[in-house]
């Protein structure tokens, strides 16, 4: 009798382990959990604010989840050089692809579209001297300032209008480091 009492006891004991091991693990996996979020939502968009608001004509940045991917939504005032500030926000960004919020307006964006053709053309065929020439004619012909850049990796194309500015960074390569920019709106605005 005695040793079926011990049983029963020894399993009851195994029970009250197992279960206050359970209770440990989800407590620690929980904490962990939220130490991961405090270091995202601190640490991480802390020190991309900070980083960023260093680079000319950026005025925030920060980490939103678009679609269920990630991704660094950089808002703009007037950007000079749109290459040297998308390479200084390619290093802040870790891998996470970035997409710039700009000023423009629909005339902007109407030019741009008309863009479209001789910039993909120049992709895909190299012809960026023929590009540059045709893009330069249309800002002239609509009165608006360009300001064209290229690497090996990307077209980096502002459009400036008074204080209205379109901002594109076209890659060459499809790499998916910068997605297409969008115009501030009140659901686009970065804070």
């Amino acid at each position: 009798m005695l040793v079926s009492i011990d049983s029963w006891g020894g399993k009851m004991m195994t029970k009250q382990r197992i279960a206050l091991i359970s209770l440990i693990g989800i407590l620690v996996f929980g904490l962990l959990l939220s130490g991961q979020l405090v270091y995202k939502n601190k640490w991480v968009n802390g020190t991309l604010t900070q980083e960023s608001q260093q680079i000319q004509g950026v005025l925030s940045a920060k980490i939103a989840s678009h679609d269920g991917q990630s991704e660094i939504l950089v808002q703009t005032s007037q950007i000079d050089n749109l290459q040297k500030a998308s390479l200084q926000l390619q290093k802040i960004s870790g891998m996470r692809p970035i997409r710039y919020v700009d000023q423009r307006t629909p005339e902007l964006e109407r030019i741009f579209q008309q863009m479209q053709f001789p910039v993909q053309e120049g992709i895909a065929k190299g012809n960026f001297t023929q590009m540059e020439q045709t893009l330069r004619e249309l800002a002239d012909k609509n009165n608006v300032t360009l300001n064209l850049a290229m690497d090996n990796a990307a077209i980096y194309l502002t459009l400036t209008q008074d204080e209205s500015q379109l901002v594109a960074v076209l890659e060459r390569h499809g790499q998916g480091t910068f997605l297409p920019s969008e115009g501030n709106t009140k659901g686009n605005s970065v804070e």
